[in-house]
């Protein structure tokens, strides 16, 4: 363990990162939890040009973090940082919120601490390259198509059953979540309004494999109805028995993580007769119900890792031939 601050950076409402920072709490340890979409969040920061390291404040009106004493930080989901309130003109509050956007996020990836996730590892993992990866890896993928045109899917289909699921689970409204589900081919317009995934459908039971550095939880889900997909909209319904990984899920998750350079993910496998497919791994997905439902100590495991020390290390920068995709920010 270490001494230091752990940085927390998402927004008010993610109730998941509360036992994170309780468990840290118990262990003594210094948090400052911010929103980046906080109007009152403020930043002095200044380049030190002899080590080249940034340093000075980030806080709101309640609290700080002395940036050269960052030694973990838990990336979920900050707000997009706005323009200051006084601004009243439209374009140049959007301007102003760009400008805070570019600077907040570029002094804050260049921290040499402890990342769950690093933003611009989540970032890179798009789910496209997620399939990619892992197949490189020698995990099992789904055959997948992405197109606009209805026409190639029926054609692709041939008369298999198959599902459609978003890129992104919140839609045109952020509060209602985008669920996978049957796709009927033959009935899609010729124009699909934007590109779209299709898959098809695999029976067996759902595996979610929670990772937090080398620790891996796995649970199977069960108790919902052979029709449904996705469980998502009912999870609290459902039960979660912790299993075993195979050692050669385990191989290929480890080896995925590592291209990418993620400490923590949120994977949803298909358990078959021939194994575990893998549909997509999410660098910041909820937990929280998994735990409370399988007594899995997932927090535990966050809250340790954020408090271990990272590898020495000059401030973040990408290494060559890690991350499969660009470093960019979200």
């Amino acid at each position: 363990m270490m001494n230091g601050a752990v940085l927390v950076l998402t927004d008010h409402t993610d109730h998941t990162t509360d036992l994170i920072v309780h468990a840290l709490q118990q262990r003594d340890a210094h948090v400052v939890r911010l929103d980046l979409g906080d109007e009152r969040l403020w930043l002095d920061a200044h380049l030190d040009p002899d080590t080249g390291r940034w340093r000075g404040q980030i806080g709101d009106e309640h609290r700080a973090a002395h940036l050269d004493q960052v030694t973990g930080v838990l990336w979920r989901w900050p707000g997009p940082p706005a323009g200051h309130p006084a601004i009243t003109d439209p374009a140049a509050r959007a301007w102003a919120a760009r400008e805070n956007t570019l600077a907040l996020h570029g002094v804050l990836a260049t921290l040499p601490a402890r990342w769950i996730n690093h933003p611009d590892a989540a970032a890179a993992c798009r789910k496209p390259g997620q399939l990619v990866t892992a197949r490189a890896c020698g995990l099992t993928v789904p055959d997948t198509v992405l197109t606009t045109r209805g026409a190639a899917v029926t054609a692709w289909a041939d008369g298999r059953t198959v599902l459609y699921k978003a890129q992104h689970a919140a839609g045109a409204d952020p509060d209602t979540m985008v669920t996978a589900g049957p796709a009927d081919p033959a009935a899609l317009p010729r124009h699909l309004g934007a590109v779209s995934c299709f898959q098809p459908i695999i029976t067996g039971p759902s595996i979610r494999l929670t990772t937090v550095g080398e620790q891996m939880f796995a649970v199977r889900i069960t108790g919902y109805p052979p029709e449904l997909i996705d469980w998502r909209p009912i999870q609290d319904r459902l039960a979660f028995t912790p299993i075993p990984v195979p050692a050669p899920i385990a191989a290929g998750v480890r080896a995925f993580l590592d291209r990418y350079g993620l400490e923590y993910g949120a994977l949803d496998f298909i358990e078959t007769s021939r194994g575990w497919t893998l549909l997509e791994i999410n660098p910041t997905g909820m937990y929280g119900f998994v735990e409370i439902q399988s007594g899995l100590r997932i927090t535990d495991a966050i809250a340790d890792r954020l408090l271990t020390p990272p590898p020495p290390a000059n401030p973040r920068v990408p290494r060559a031939g890690r991350q499969p995709g660009p470093t960019v920010a979200p």
